[in-house]
């Protein structure tokens, strides 16, 4: 626990060193928000409703579900794809610490800084739409949500690291995941609410891990999804996490073996 922690203090003061590149991705952050909901405040125009949805749960929806997106996302890809390319995943192999624990520790280390920022800009943006913000202190679903954001933070992390160990047999992987990045952003509901779409579609995001990291936390906050559809969900969370689980470690071994076949 004490390597964990020092890792992790190591890459918060790394991150400290580049404070205006940091900043500067929050303020384009919440530009993008603020974009987005004069962009859907033009579409409702004179409407009051559409597709079940008023113009402030609309953008309670928009607020809400990015202050929830900001907490699970990581970069862990491009981490590990640099260590496997370089070859800085020779000195773990000796070492008794694991590789899997030292990237969790830096990753921890270095989006915790940027996602406490990011969650920071995310309510003064909230701030400014305060007369038209949805607030739910309903203690059960405050509590189903968090459950589910935990859960989504676990599998956006084995996604990613089973994406970057990609890098075992190409040594391009920023084109796969800018790809698979941009697919769950639309199946997460990011660029509107899945329910606009056809029933058959919304059911068969329920199957899909991306959705509980924006649209279904961010309905239950508005209370159009019942707490029973939020437990449901939390079980196909708990399904995907063991099945990425074992993903991550069968690429992992196979990888490996490569890796180590090949001298480095």
């Amino acid at each position: 626990m004490k390597k964990f922690l020092t890792i992790i203090k190591a890459f918060w003061q790394r991150a400290l060193t580049y404070r205006f590149t940091v900043i500067a991705y929050r303020i384009g952050e919440m530009g993008e928000i603020v974009v987005l909901i004069l962009m859907w405040t033009a579409i409702y125009g004179t409407q009051e409703v559409i597709k079940g949805f008023t113009l402030p749960e609309m953008i309670t929806y928009i607020l809400a579900g990015n202050l929830f997106h900001v907490m699970v996302r990581n970069f862990l890809s491009t981490v590990v794809a640099g260590d496997i390319k370089e070859g800085q995943l020779s000195m773990f192999l000796i070492k008794p610490m694991s590789y899997f624990s030292y990237i969790l520790a830096r990753e921890i280390g270095r989006i915790s800084l940027a996602t406490i920022l990011s969650v920071i800009s995310q309510f003064i943006v909230i701030s400014f739409f305060l007369n038209v913000f949805i607030w739910n202190f309903d203690s059960v679903y405050l509590l189903v949500i968090f459950i589910m954001l935990v859960l989504a933070f676990v599998t956006e992390l084995l996604l990613s690291y089973l994406v970057g160990l990609i890098a075992f047999w190409t040594d391009e992987v920023d084109g796969l995941y800018r790809t698979i990045e941009r697919v769950e952003k639309f199946f997460s509901g990011g660029y509107f609410p899945l329910s606009i779409l056809p029933a058959g579609f919304v059911n068969a995001s329920f199957l899909l891990p991306f959705a509980y990291s924006f649209y279904v936390p961010a309905q239950l906050y508005l209370k159009k999804i019942d707490l029973a559809t939020g437990l449901k969900g939390i079980l196909v969370q708990l399904a995907w996490i063991v099945l990425l689980y074992g993903l991550v470690r069968v690429v992992w071994e196979r990888g490996l073996r490569k890796y180590e076949g090949i001298g480095i």
